[in-house]
């Protein structure tokens, strides 16, 4: 900011015009910033592994604790089961070491190798780049320079903040310092450490052997607290999911329920302006018996507005299109064809419903989330998620079959 702040002065102040030389100063120092900020050193390093603490993770374990106890006892089990280990780790900081790789016989090369210290409070197991790790300590070994997959898998592991060793065993010895050169090139991308790629070979494990106990001695706690932290996330990931299907499967019933009520009293209503009215009034008390299943603690004049607006963008969308509502009303106008128009107006009343009922699932699964969002777009993007779960209204299709407009 200092750097900018002195260029504008300089071009406000005229000085420049008069003594040409300071256009080349002022190139100088704008490259030079340039060039400082993309230079690693001036940038937040993703490759950085985040301090974790015991309460960090504690704290995400007891969030995950209090979704499990809205689930009934069967659907908790096996999830709790999972909640106590990851608890225990924290009482026994073992370290899980997992060897990654391609090349199935690096795999095993470096597998033996590591295997051969039993390395005490450690567990060691091996894998291919088909699913992430779940382990503290990555050894990912490459053979050559790094494929698209094993550049990929590398942005994965830094993104989960996981300690990440690239472990180079070269097809040759003679080939073994060109390809360092050449990894820490592609490393440096990552922005990784310049201790990376660390060399190994069957016959000369040490400087891999070496790095690693240095890494389990120093940072034997921050390993498995990272570790464990991952675990509960994915856990609590879990959990959100399984409460979710477990509401839904409360929450259908009663929307089928009102579903059938607005399809009563519209079938037996003669009077058009009525129908979005009673809509209207069913959807207030659907969402408040919603609200009260995802623990929205508010009173039914408070389910009030969130029903009118989601109603209003119904319309304004053509959730709910006029156009075709006339098809109904005119069908009841006909004594011959009363039964139909009013089936009609039945399915599509309870259409509304169910749409409505859809789109307050997907909001108030959603609304626990952090966004800054405004609440009518919040909802459109429920709606617009519950028009692909339910499809169109039976006067929409009718209405389409017919060629009348949809709105």
């Amino acid at each position: 900011m200092a750097i900018a702040a002195v260029i504008t002065l300089l071009l406000l102040s005229g000085w420049a015009n008069d003594h040409p030389w300071v256009w080349l100063l002022i190139l100088t120092l704008g490259w030079g910033y340039w060039y400082w900020r993309r230079s690693p050193a001036a940038t937040k390093m993703d490759s950085l592994q985040l301090s974790f603490n015991p309460q960090l993770v504690e704290k995400q374990l007891a969030d995950t604790q209090r979704l499990l106890q809205e689930l009934p006892a069967d659907r908790q089990a096996p999830l709790q089961a999972t909640h106590r280990h990851l608890q225990q780790r924290l009482d026994s900081p073992a370290v899980e070491v997992c060897v990654l790789g391609q090349s199935a016989y690096a795999v095993n090369q470096v597998y033996s190798a590591v295997a051969a210290l039993s390395l005490d409070g450690c567990t060691l197991q091996r894998q291919t780049l088909a699913t992430v790790p779940q382990a503290d300590l990555v050894l990912l070994t490459v053979r050559g320079a790094l494929t698209a997959s094993e550049f990929e898998m590398l942005r994965v592991l830094q993104a989960g903040h996981y300690h990440v060793f690239v472990v180079c065993y070269p097809e040759t010895v003679q080939e073994r310092d060109r390809l360092a050169v050449h990894l820490r090139q592609q490393l440096r991308q990552l922005q990784m450490g310049q201790d990376q790629p660390i060399p190994f070979t069957p016959d000369n494990p040490q400087a891999l052997t070496s790095a690693l106990q240095q890494r389990l001695t120093q940072e034997r706690v921050n390993l498995v607290l990272a570790g464990t932290y991952r675990r509960a996330q994915d856990l609590h990931q879990q959990a959100q999911a399984a409460l979710n299907r477990y509401r839904q499967e409360r929450a259908t019933p009663i929307i089928e329920r009102y579903q059938w009520l607005a399809a009563a009293a519209t079938a037996v209503n003669p009077l058009p302006l009525l129908d979005l009215v009673m809509a209207g009034g069913l959807l207030v008390r659907l969402t408040w018996d919603l609200g009260q299943i995802y623990q929205r603690s508010f009173r039914l004049a408070d389910a009030e507005p969130l029903a009118k607006e989601l109603l209003r963008l119904m319309v304004q969308l053509g959730a709910v299109e006029l156009g075709t509502q006339s098809l109904g009303q005119w069908l009841k106008g006909n004594s011959l064809t009363y039964l139909a128009g009013s089936c009609l107006q039945g399915a599509t009343a309870a259409y509304v419903l169910r749409l409505s009922g859809f789109s307050l699932i997907h909001y108030f699964e959603t609304a626990a989330q952090p966004t800054s969002l405004p609440l009518v777009t919040r909802l459109q993007q429920s709606l617009r998620w519950a028009q692909q779960q339910v499809g169109r209204s039976p006067l929409q299709t009718l209405g389409h079959s017919l060629g009348l407009p949809s709105a």
